[in-house]
């Protein structure tokens, strides 16, 4: 029984934890994406909404990539810059896991606008981003960047909220038979 509540256990908390940052990311925005500018999005005061498509930008000379140990591409984050070729006030740095090599990033970044998710709390920009961004980019205050990433489809509130509730019960479930509070217990 103890085994079963385990597996509960998991799969209780993983579906609480995705359904409950993606019913958060669903409620923060829009079903259809906020058009914004770059400059807009990166002010002090900028949207709030998660949904964006941005637009009038461009993007940094370094890039940081994330591979496997074989040299795989995983994730590439792109600086966002304003048309000047400057940090806005909030700096955004985008991100894609949908870039296998050069190319695929090229055909991203050639885009007049992204449109995408931000997703900070759940995927932002962490420390070794940031300290390999302090090398080419010496000076800028990153702690606070907007993690923005690109064709990140918008979640629905009618899925992840549903998702979390199950996920709840499972944890609660899977904690009570794991621990033994009802269903026997103790046998593995």
């Amino acid at each position: 029984m103890r085994f079963v509540g385990r597996i509960l256990l998991l799969i209780g908390l993983g579906a609480t934890i995705f359904g409950g940052f993606n019913s958060y990311l669903s409620l923060r925005g829009t079903n259809e994406p906020e058009q914004v500018t770059l400059s807009a999005l990166g002010a002090a005061d900028g949207t709030n909404n998660t949904h964006l498509s941005i637009s009038e930008f461009t993007v940094g000379e370094q890039f940081v990539i994330e591979a496997s140990e074989n040299g795989q591409w995983k994730r590439v984050w792109i600086p966002l810059m304003t048309p000047e070729n400057a940090w806005p006030a909030r700096p955004v740095i985008a991100y894609t896991d949908a870039a296998a090599n050069e190319m695929e990033l090229a055909t991203i970044l050639q885009r007049q606008a992204l449109t995408g998710v931000v997703t900070n709390g759940m995927q932002s920009l962490g420390k070794n981003q940031r300290e390999q961004f302090a090398i080419p980019y010496p000076g800028v205050n990153l702690d606070g960047a907007l993690a923005f990433s690109i064709d990140h489809s918008f979640p629905s509130a009618v899925l992840m909220i549903p998702l979390t509730l199950i996920g709840l019960v499972f944890l609660v479930a899977g904690g009570g038979m794991y621990f033994g509070f009802f269903g026997g217990g103790g046998d593995e």
